[in-house]
């Protein structure tokens, strides 16, 4: 059996396609392809990559033994490399910067159709114009592949060095994040439960712009508190695998 063989095989024993190979390591499906027809060879680096991420030696794969070692197998688990790690933290971004962007216009969408009491013509097609791009935006999202629904299934297996610095990384940006989950959520709350309390404070042909202005507001703090929520989460199904899934378990039990 060729290396390009065995290659392909633990692809396929891991239930792995060649896109989600190649996403793993960072290289592209052509890549990946070609050593699998023994048309190119990895470097060392994706060679021990392999190993790891398939539970076999290095000398199985490269020919040096017949069979996997079947005990002392390492723990079973994906394989996250720097850039996959860079890549998935890249895409939970995007996600939630759409997922943010809806809410927002939601809420938008709202103010303007109070606006329409004095600008009706020219409000309502605005508000309309803005439910359209809210559809797009919503069908792109449940329509778009996600090559990374492993990380949040499955343990997951890091180089210590890679860990490390998600750690660090998480560290130095925690302090933002929750202040803009805290600060996005009040905004959000104000907008919603209080700003229409005080209707009695303007005059009643004024009423449906405090209206519109909770829902500006809402839309606005929506927006913060998601994004960070979903930026947060990401860095915690990284860099806290481990509590990640126990507590799942836990929920689950």
């Amino acid at each position: 059996m060729t290396l390009g063989q065995r290659i392909q095989k633990g692809r396929k024993e891991s239930g792995l396609s060649q896109e989600e190979l190649a996403e793993l390591l960072g290289v592209s499906r052509q890549a990946v392809s070609k050593w699998e027809n023994d048309s190119g060879y990895p470097e060392m680096e994706k060679m021990i990559r392999l190993s790891q991420l398939y539970h076999v030696s290095l000398d199985y794969l490269v020919g040096n033994e017949q069979e996997p070692p079947v005990e002392n197998a390492p723990a079973k688990g994906w394989y996250v490399s720097r850039e996959l790690a860079e890549s998935f933290l890249a895409y939970q971004k995007s996600k939630f910067t759409k997922i943010s962007i809806c809410i927002l216009l939601a809420f938008l969408s709202g103010a303007l159709s109070y606006m329409a009491v004095y600008y009706r013509g020219i409000g309502n097609i605005i508000s309309m114009f803005i439910f359209i791009i809210i559809i797009i935006l919503i069908i792109n999202l449940v329509i778009s592949d996600n090559p990374y629904k492993k990380i949040w299934t499955e343990p997951l297996i890091f180089d210590a060095e890679v860990l490390k610095q998600l750690r660090i990384a998480f560290s130095e940006n925690k302090k933002i994040y929750r202040s803009m989950l805290l600060s996005g959520a009040f905004v959000f709350l104000t907008g919603f439960l209080l700003l229409p309390e005080f209707y009695w404070a303007v005059p009643e042909d004024l009423e449906h712009i405090l209206y519109a202005l909770g829902d500006a507001v809402s839309g606005i703090g929506g927006y913060f508190a998601v994004y960070a929520w979903g930026i947060w989460r990401a860095y915690k199904v990284l860099t806290m695998n481990e509590e990640y899934h126990n507590h799942k378990k836990k929920k689950k039990g």
